[in-house]
């Protein structure tokens, strides 16, 4: 789980405070938004890679942006779409915008 909210990011090679990160994606239920602890976005410097905070885990995994403009990594993908959509597998599972 997350140190006092922190979690450290591979893609800023630093501690950050996740709720200062401007895009939080809210868990999907059916593509609809339910209860439930949120995922945090923080992009690359370049915006070629994403890195993904899920909640109760102790880090975050990354994805890479792939020729269709959207990035991914094995099982998920992040695609840009009236703000963000995260899906495993093929299935929405955290979905929002930026604040």
């Amino acid at each position: 789980m997350f140190v006092n909210g922190q979690s450290f990011s591979e893609l800023k090679q630093t501690c950050l405070e996740l709720a200062t990160l401007n895009i939080k994606l809210n868990p999907l239920k059916e593509g609809a938004t339910t209860k439930g602890d949120v995922a945090y976005v923080l992009f690359g410097d370049t915006n070629k890679s994403a890195e993904i905070f899920f909640p109760r885990k102790n880090k975050g995994i990354i994805l890479t942006k792939t020729d269709e403009g959207n990035w991914s990594n094995g099982d998920y993908k992040l695609i840009a779409w009236k703000g963000y959509v995260l899906q495993k597998n093929g299935i929405a599972i955290f979905g929002g915008t930026g604040l």
